[in-house]
């Protein structure tokens, strides 16, 4: 064999093995990303200085709801199994609260909002977002949640009727979840949103994470590249503010301006996109991401009640802050609601 054959067929082994090691590279940094994310061990917890209350979570509050409290599942449109935890008033008052928890959490961090709303007379659903304890699938990283939340609106004004409020709650992730699926062609039953600490876009959020984890910012590549491969859509595509553009309903934003994972900026940015005739911004000085609520409890909280009650028809203090809401009569522990049948959504994700 001529030497210039050797050559060649060395040079394109080269290539076929870099090419590999660059395909193998994407797909573990999509999955490391975008994997399921599982629960910390409390072991974990406290090796990491996880501490509930540092976010304001008093999860003993569950317990005092117990007697109200189920669990439903759906199929989203893709097959995947969603969960969510149902807390009901005794007695119906015809409102709702839909709370999106963040990336890598669990929906139990939204309990200070979930009291929030259940004081105030809401059922409220704490979703269990997809790739994450509750449900099944891979992280949608908000793009791929719109249509999960979409799934679960269905539900609630199927069940509810076409009378029923409903308000909705996301933070981080969640909070661009709620944002995006607000910028779709969302029912009239949505009377207001509420987003905390979410982010502008996914290619926002990624370059931010490079930047703080000091790794160079054409790994952005690598990671989109994968993202086609893994979830069938580009980072490039993920643009909460072109939802944010078409928003009508009224809408609260809150960032800390010390959030080091989601930037104050992206917050500012999502803010400033949104088309909501009736918007407002709400800085926490000094809190960190996911800390708005408990770095400034008495402004959160105040600024939280007053936009629901303002927008939400008979929102108002209906349980005293340490009341106990009483059982309804002859109540009974409610099994999961029955799988639902879905179609998958007309329109391709990148839309």
């Amino acid at each position: 064999m001529e030497g210039w054959m050797i050559a060649l067929i060395a040079v394109a082994a080269f290539i076929a093995l870099v090419a590999i090691a660059v395909l193998a590279g994407a797909l573990i940094f999509v999955h490391t990303i975008l994997g399921r994310r599982k629960e910390l061990s409390e072991k974990a917890k406290k090796k990491k200085g996880y501490d509930a209350n540092k976010f304001g979570v008093d999860s003993s509050w569950f317990d005092t709801v117990a007697a109200t409290t189920s669990q439903a599942t759906i199929s989203a449109y893709d097959g995947v199994k969603l969960g969510a935890r149902i807390i009901r008033q005794p007695e119906p008052m015809g409102r709702v609260a839909v709370l999106c928890h963040g990336y890598g959490a669990t929906l139990g961090s939204t309990q200070a909002q979930a009291k929030m709303f259940y004081d105030r007379g809401f059922d409220v659903y704490m979703l269990a977002m997809r790739g994450h304890k509750g449900s099944g699938g891979k992280v949608g990283m908000a793009w791929i949640d719109r249509f999960d939340l979409s799934r679960w609106i269905d539900r609630i004004i199927n069940d509810y009727g076409e009378s029923v409020q409903i308000a909705l709650y996301g933070i981080s992730m969640g909070g661009s979840t709620v944002v995006s699926y607000m910028g779709m062609t969302p029912p009239p039953q949505i009377k207001c949103v509420i987003d905390d600490c979410g982010f502008s876009s996914q290619y926002d959020e990624y370059i931010a994470s490079l930047k703080s984890a000091k790794l160079p910012k054409c790994a952005i590549h690598l990671f989109n590249m994968g993202l086609k491969l893994v979830h069938g859509y580009s980072l490039y595509d993920a643009d909460m503010t072109q939802f944010a553009k078409n928003m009508t309903v009224p809408a609260l934003f809150f960032h800390g301006t010390a959030d080091n994972f989601v930037p104050f900026a992206l917050g500012q940015k999502l803010f400033d996109a949104c088309a909501s005739p009736e918007k407002n911004f709400i800085a926490i000085e000094g809190a960190g991401h996911g800390l708005a609520y408990a770095t400034d409890k008495e402004k959160y909280t105040a600024a939280f009640t007053e936009f629901v009650d303002k927008h939400v028809e008979g929102s108002q203090l209906v349980h005293l802050p340490d009341e106990q809401p009483a059982p309804a009569e002859n109540a009974t522990e409610e099994q999961p609601a029955a799988e639902e049948t879905v179609e998958p959504p007309t329109a391709p994700l990148n839309n």
